[in-house]
């Protein structure tokens, strides 16, 4: 048999035009250790519980995820990324993992990282994931700390990092960008660049960012979204398109990738504008919550399906597609903007911070008029 690289592997999945279920996020549970002022699923548990009374918030017990991981096994899943909340609070972490591990799953951990016990380190070390992503949103105690809102967090968690960085456990570092940290974003990747390495040509995999194979240790989020309660505090943290700008252009790396997406003619939909949906991130991957609910999308649980009741086949395959039919049914500036394309703008971000998944979200129309101001820009260069 002719072995190929990971990385062509990967590509081959990217390029192929085919609904199929790839790649998975399990979030294993909505609880966290930590209480960040922009958590997107922060009260989210009592949330649900109002929303579906008949199950609660009841978390799926061990056995019932082993089952659900046997079951996108057999429908072809290859790539898990286990998140949460924050999945370490799961005292069956190790167990799910390991099963998840023995299956044969290609495996991505987010994490805050202060639960990296000892234990937990040990047992990754020699069974490893592909990766394990820490989101760290400051280099100094205060900065880190007026964010996640535990005091000794900023101490533990780069104790963890250093203890990783020594057992060479593959670690990525990332950031959210805020009003708190913008400062320290850069200084953040200086960090990361110093102890993981700056970005080089290796696998291309899931996590990689840039073009060709370019693989980065540090990654940046410029967007923050609203609650799935629907709790809108989180956007007040949002930087302008401005101050997005700004912290783009302060460090040559991340401004050279940012004007490589630039230089180039705005994305065709593809379908026409009477159509609501225009994502298509449905078609190869999809996410499960922690009391089961298969969903396209961790913003929506319109077109979801309960794993308890349906099986994964049913909902990947017959349910998800009907976004396809979903059309605008009213007056939205957003079906006949001509920003649209590149625009943030979705009906599962839209109805979380606006309760309407048609209506324009403000912030997503100042920042889709920043961005093609700045491909104006640089496609006179280009």
């Amino acid at each position: 048999m002719k072995n190929i690289s990971s990385g062509r592997f990967y590509n081959k999945l990217y390029g192929k035009k085919e609904h199929y279920p790839w790649k998975g996020q399990v979030e294993l549970t909505y609880r966290c250790n930590l209480n960040c002022v922009h958590c997107y699923c922060k009260g989210i548990e009592e949330y649900a519980s109002r929303c579906t009374p008949n199950t609660g918030n009841q978390e799926l017990t061990t056995r019932e995820w082993e089952e659900i991981l046997d079951e996108i096994h057999k429908q072809g899943c290859l790539w898990l990324c286990f998140t949460g909340g924050e999945p370490l609070l799961r005292d069956d972490f190790l167990e799910i993992y390991s099963y998840a591990k023995k299956k044969g799953f290609v495996i991505t951990i987010f994490t805050n990282g202060l639960l990296l016990t000892g234990k937990i380190v040990d047992y990754l070390e020699k069974s490893p994931p592909e990766s394990i992503e820490i989101t760290l949103n400051g280099i100094t105690e205060p900065v880190y700390e007026r964010i996640t809102q535990v005091k000794g967090s900023f101490k533990r968690v780069m104790s963890v990092i250093k203890e990783l960085t020594v057992r060479k456990l593959p670690l990525i570092l990332k950031s959210n960008c805020l009003k708190q940290n913008k400062d320290e974003i850069v200084r953040i990747k200086a960090f990361t660049d110093k102890l993981l390495g700056k970005p080089h040509e290796m696998k291309a995999t899931p996590i990689s960012r840039g073009k060709g194979n370019k693989t980065w240790r540090f990654k940046y989020d410029p967007m923050i979204y609203a609650r799935l309660n629907g709790d809108t505090t989180p956007c007040d943290y949002r930087l302008s398109p401005g101050e997005l700008l700004e912290s783009k252009k302060s460090d040559p790396e991340i401004w050279q990738e940012y004007e490589r997406g630039l230089c180039g003619k705005f994305p065709d939909l593809g379908r026409d504008k009477e159509f609501l949906y225009r994502c298509n991130a449905w078609f190869t991957q999809f996410f499960i919550n922690p009391y089961g609910r298969l969903k396209f999308c961790q913003f929506s649980e319109k077109f979801s399906v309960d794993l308890k009741k349906q099986p994964f086949r049913e909902g990947f395959y017959n349910v998800f597609p009907q976004l396809l039919n979903e059309k605008f049914k009213t007056g939205s500036k957003c079906k006949d903007c001509s920003l649209r394309p590149i625009c943030y703008h979705c009906p599962a971000r839209a109805f979380l911070e606006t309760g309407d998944e048609e209506a324009p979200v403000p912030y997503f129309c100042e920042l889709a008029k920043a961005t093609a101001e700045q491909m104006g820009v640089k496609l006179l260069n280009c």
